[in-house]
This record gives C-alpha cells, structure tokens and sequence, in this order.
C-alpha cells in the first residue's frame, strides 16, 4: 500500500543541500516556531493559500467563487484570510496564477518517479536526495519508504533536520539515511524557547544520540544577529559539540539573510527582520575559527 504525505515542493538540481547536484524533497510540518524561518509555507501541515498580486488582473472570477474571502477595493483584490479552508476553489478560477495552494497529498512511488529523473546527475557527481521541511521527520514512514527505494537505486539519501521529534521517528529511518544535517538554533533552553517556541532539551538529547548512530552528522547552526551570536552563545554551542560522538564530520554556520520576506507577503503572515543585511565573511570567518578552538571540530561557512 502506498504511503502519501504532504509535499511542498520538489526541487531539481539542488547544489547546497549535500554533496553534489541533488533533488530536493520539502515536506510540510515543523513543532518549530523559529521567528526567523526561511520556509513559513512549510510550517502546518495543512495547505497554505498564497496570492501574488504582481500577477492579478482583477478579473473579479474568484469574487464570484468565494465572496467570503474574495473583495475588490479600489481596482485590486484583497484576500480575506481570516476563516478561509484553502478548498481551493479560487485557485481553479483565477486565470493569471494570481492565487495558488502549496502543499500537496503525494504518494511515496510519486515521489521517488520524480528523484529517479536525474539519476544520471546524481551518478556523475556524487548527488542524490534529501529530505527537508519543514520537519521531514514528521513523516518518518514516508521518508523511510521513499528512501529505501533510492537506495535500491544507489542514490544516496540524506537528511535536514531540526531533530524536534521523537527519537522513534529518526531510529526509523537511520539505515535509510547516509548523511544528517542536524540544526542547533540556540545553546541555551530559555532562549532556544523564546525565539522557536519550544525549548532544546528534546533536540539535545537526540543530536548527542545521533552522533553516534548515524553514518555521518553535520551540525548547522544558523547564526541570527542579536539572538545566538555573542561569544557566550557560541561557547553554549562549543560545549554541546564537545559532548558529541565521533560521526560528527563538521559544523557549518548559515549566514543570516532576509530572502524569506516575500514568501511571508504571499502567505499572508507577518515577518519579522533581525537586521538589514547578512554577516561579513570576516565575521563568519572570526566565528568559525572562534567556535573551532573552542570545541576541536572543523568549523566552515
């Protein structure tokens, strides 16, 4: 019987998420609130409704549709969002591709058929897939399945995750998976707390766990101006990875960046900026070395 799970995207030709060229598997869902999230369309499992008012022709079809939640004001559509269900009935009127539904019910054969279409790329430079969210791990039979059919293949499999689960869900799919890439937000419970929703203890707990059963970690740690870099912070950070087991390969730090901007715009949600540009490479470069001398492990940007 086929598994189904909710996607949000599938992304050909991925150069940064493992080695080599990759397809990308987004999968909705995350027990995180992060206040700087890069894929807020991919937080709820539920579909999100996204309006692009770049592309509306004010045609006034999904008006005539949904007047619950469809209104003209002054020559422009205006979504109504509050008590809306994403049936999708606007999506299915709208001519220009103005409105849109992210996120889609797919079958783990469906999914795999689509990873199997670069199979040679994968094969040439030592890609594969991952499975990214979101939180992939949600969904702990589904990336299981589809993963043991790549393998069958001989396309390596690897996961992003923010480990906010139980370990039950990640010793199901550990002899699916070849590489980890394991996020840690915040040294500190109080703090990892106010700015994600949920304290670290669960996500500790698992990282030092599975560095020593997995086949091969990467902890990453995206740096947040005003947030988790300060050199207390990163001592907090140098000391969990001190504590690791010996499949940790390095730890790589994300610059901050304000791309997401638009993606909230779209979905309707408000965002919220912690500064105007992203670090310089002499700062990463100054973190990177600052956090290498503290804990023995490669430290990169």
């Amino acid at each position: 019987m086929s598994l189904i799970a909710p996607i949000t995207n599938i992304s050909r030709g991925s150069l940064h998420d493992g080695a080599g060229v990759r397809t990308v598997v987004y999968l909705k869902g995350c027990g995180l609130r992060c206040r700087w999230c890069h894929n807020p369309e991919t937080l709820s499992a539920p579909p999100h409704l996204i309006y692009l008012p770049i592309k509306c022709i004010c045609c006034g079809r999904c008006v005539e549709r949904c007047p619950e939640h469809h209104v003209v004001v002054d020559g422009r559509m205006q979504l109504l969002r509050e008590g809306c269900r994403v049936c999708g009935k606007c999506v299915e009127v709208c001519p220009s591709g103005a409105l849109a539904t992210v996120g889609e019910m797919r079958s783990d054969e469906e999914v795999f058929e689509e990873i199997k279409k670069d199979i040679h790329y994968y094969k040439s430079s030592g890609g594969g897939v991952t499975f990214s969210g979101g939180e992939c791990l949600l969904h702990p039979d589904f990336v299981a399945s589809v993963a043991g059919m790549c393998h069958r293949e001989g396309i390596s499999v690897a996961v992003e995750t923010a480990l906010f689960v139980p370990w039950e869900n990640i010793e199901r799919v550990l002899p699916q998976v070849d590489f980890f890439f394991a996020d840690l937000k915040h040294p500190d419970p109080d703090r990892h707390a106010e700015y994600t929703g949920e304290d670290n203890r669960l996500i500790v707990e698992n990282l030092r766990r599975l560095s020593s059963d997995a086949t091969e970690l990467a902890v990453r740690i995206p740096v947040i101006p005003g947030v988790n870099d300060s050199e207390k912070d990163f001592d907090g950070f140098a000391e969990i990875i001190r504590s690791l087991g010996d499949r940790l390969a390095y730890v790589e730090l994300l610059k901050y960046n304000n791309l997401a901007e638009s993606k909230y715009t779209i979905i309707g949600e408000k965002y919220e900026s912690f500064a105007n540009s992203p670090q310089s490479d002499a700062e990463m470069t100054r973190l990177c070395r600052y956090l290498s001398d503290a804990c023995g492990v490669e430290c990169r940007f």
